[in-house]
């Protein structure tokens, strides 16, 4: 049986934290910051079991490339077996499922889609990107809106969720075009493999639907004046960054750009917790 060090790094522990503060962040958004101790220590625990749930499926599946890839991981070096990782993910599954029955019916339907979605994501769309980099989009957003629907006004939250999808489904294109030949030679099916540049303009064309997004909760009465300062800025930079891409379409300018819309991305939020305070 292997080691809780080795456990740890199965679950990838540091992505399962980040992954739980942006479920405490939509939590804290939707209640303007009223905050519930018992809630918030719910929403961390359910989104931090359910992430962690994801990354074993993912490593169980990837266990014959990763023995190539990366032997140090836990199982392919044989620290723990197959069959402890499988019961270890049923193990956080359930955990994850049974605390969320605690907030709301809400917060057990989207932990539960996003269990199916975290495991057919590792068994098929990992390598199926065009459906994939809709998943990684929706999973990455939807830790905001499990914790907004914790909370009490849930609106704010699914714009930030809406964005977050759009604009991460947009990057991860981005990323693909930057990755087109390493993924030819893994047999990967992208959007970039299959469209090459005009991939980019689908990828910007998500981008701009979260622009248009962003400013709903300004426009409704949601937030205040601060809120739309910050937003319009993180909107230009991401015209800015949309224009220097089609601009130059290269393998070095996609990197860029990728890079780029991530600080932009953390700057929303940031947009999205000054708004709500």
């Amino acid at each position: 049986m292997g080691k809780f060090s080795d456990y740890l790094e199965l679950i990838r522990i540091k992505n399962c934290i980040t992954a739980s503060f942006g479920g405490v962040i939509g939590y804290l958004i939707s209640s303007n910051f009223e905050i519930d101790i018992f809630k918030i220590i719910l929403v961390y625990s359910v989104v931090f079991f359910i992430c962690a749930y994801g990354n074993v499926i993912n490593d169980i599946f990837d266990i014959e490339i990763d023995k190539i890839n990366k032997p140090f991981r836990p199982l392919p070096s044989g620290k723990i077996s197959l069959k402890e990782a499988k019961f270890f993910s049923f193990l956080l599954l359930f955990t994850g499922l049974f605390l969320s029955v605690f907030i709301n019916i809400y917060a057990l339907i989207i932990a539960i889609i996003n269990s199916i979605f975290l495991y057919l994501y590792g068994k098929k769309y990992k390598k199926y990107k065009p459906i994939g980099n809709f998943l990684v989009g929706y999973l990455t957003g939807s830790v905001f809106l499990f914790g907004g629907v914790a909370g009490k006004n849930v609106y704010p939250v699914v714009i930030l969720f809406l964005c977050s999808l759009f604009s991460i489904w947009g990057r991860e294109i981005i990323k693909d075009f930057e990755d087109m030949e390493g993924d030819l030679k893994e047999g990967v099916v992208s959007l970039p493999i299959m469209y090459k540049e005009k991939s980019l303009f689908i990828a910007s064309l998500l981008i701009i639907i979260a622009i248009i997004l962003s400013p709903l909760p300004y426009i409704f009465g949601v937030f205040g004046i601060s809120y739309l300062i910050l937003i319009v800025l993180c909107d230009i930079l991401f015209l800015w960054a949309i224009i220097i891409l089609l601009k130059n379409p290269t393998k070095k300018t996609a990197s860029k750009v990728s890079k780029l819309l991530k600080i932009i991305m953390n700057i929303v939020l940031v947009a999205f917790l000054v708004g709500a305070v």
